[in-house]
């Protein structure tokens, strides 16, 4: 009788130390990003120097840059991680606004920490999480009727909410097929509420 109940007690364990087995202490990602700025606006009398009339406002229309992004994962359980996450866009838009030829140089870098969430299912991993921290962007904008280019430099409060899905390929490699961020910063004065898209490689370790 004893030997049957060590027997049933190794039998439930079993799956469970394979389940911890499976689980990696340390998940570092690195890949491709997209972010989609829905929209962008600035006043040049909030601007010093930049030869526009007082009051003048430029918004400018949605567009994409093109970056890379990584992150680093601590897994605490199976399903409970805690995260450090980095990310870099850049781009050059040209839009006609007004009749008028405007260009926007921008650079953006996002530092976030935050819970993850992860479900496992054999080799499949979505996960969701909430990211917080800071955003820095550097901006120029240039158009005809500016003397000197507008220039803007912040650091502000920033938010990231979302979520993805890792596809594990090898013995501590998987693939991020996808990742949606929605990504919230308060640059000049205002609110962005953009979209970031990515996907890349993931080392278990």
């Amino acid at each position: 009788m004893r030997n049957t109940y060590w027997i049933i007690i190794l039998a439930l364990a079993a799956p469970l130390a394979a389940s911890a087995q499976k689980t990696p202490r340390v998940e570092l990602f690195g890949g491709y990003s997209y972010l989609h700025v829905r929209g962008y606006a600035a006043s040049a009398g909030l601007l010093s120097g930049s030869g526009a009339p007082q009051g003048t406002t430029f918004a400018f229309p949605g567009f994409g840059l093109n970056g890379w992004t990584g992150s680093l994962a601590v897994n605490a359980t199976s399903w409970l991680s805690g995260e450090v996450a980095v990310s870099g866009h850049y781009g050059m838009p040209t839009r006609t606004i007004d009749r008028a030829t405007v260009t926007l140089g921008m650079r953006e870098f996002n530092y976030m920490v935050g819970p993850r969430f992860t479900y496992r299912r054999g080799r499949w991993a979505p996960f969701a999480h909430a990211l917080f921290g800071k955003a820095h962007a550097s901006v120029v904008i240039g158009a005809p009727e500016i003397i000197q280019p507008i220039s803007i430099t912040e650091t502000k409060y920033a938010m990231a909410f979302g979520g993805g899905v890792d596809l594990r390929v090898y013995h501590g490699l998987a693939i991020r097929l996808a990742q949606g961020d929605w990504l919230t910063t308060s640059f000049v004065g205002g609110h962005q509420k953009n979209i970031r898209f990515s996907a890349g490689i993931v080392f278990q370790m």
